[in-house]
């Protein structure tokens, strides 16, 4: 999304032939320039969008995550409860059986 910036190679090459610099070598440090500049800016604008792109996300994220804290939750819960069942009964197996030896 970044935009390029408005920028006067012919100026520039001008500028740099006006400051010594032969006409070749002018040509080419503002082409190169120009190459730069067009790809490597990022405006406000873009840096907002990235900002509501990565907070949408990292909310999505979060959401997931919680989704998946209750399932584990409630599964802890689950296990728990079998867990005081089972030790119930075979405590209770070994009442009877004490109670029940001669």
């Amino acid at each position: 999304m970044a935009m390029s910036i408005p920028f006067d190679t012919l100026d520039y090459a001008k500028k740099l032939e006006d400051a010594g610099l032969p006409a070749a070598q002018a040509a080419a440090q503002s082409k190169v320039l120009a190459d730069v500049l067009s790809k490597a800016v990022a405006f406000p604008g873009d840096l907002v969008s990235l900002e509501r792109s990565l907070s949408a996300k990292i909310e999505s994220t979060e959401l997931k995550l919680e989704n998946k804290l209750a399932v584990i939750a409630g599964d802890i819960s689950l296990s728990r409860w079998m867990t005081t069942t089972l030790i119930a009964i075979n405590v209770a197996i070994l009442v009877k059986l004490f109670v029940q030896a001669p």
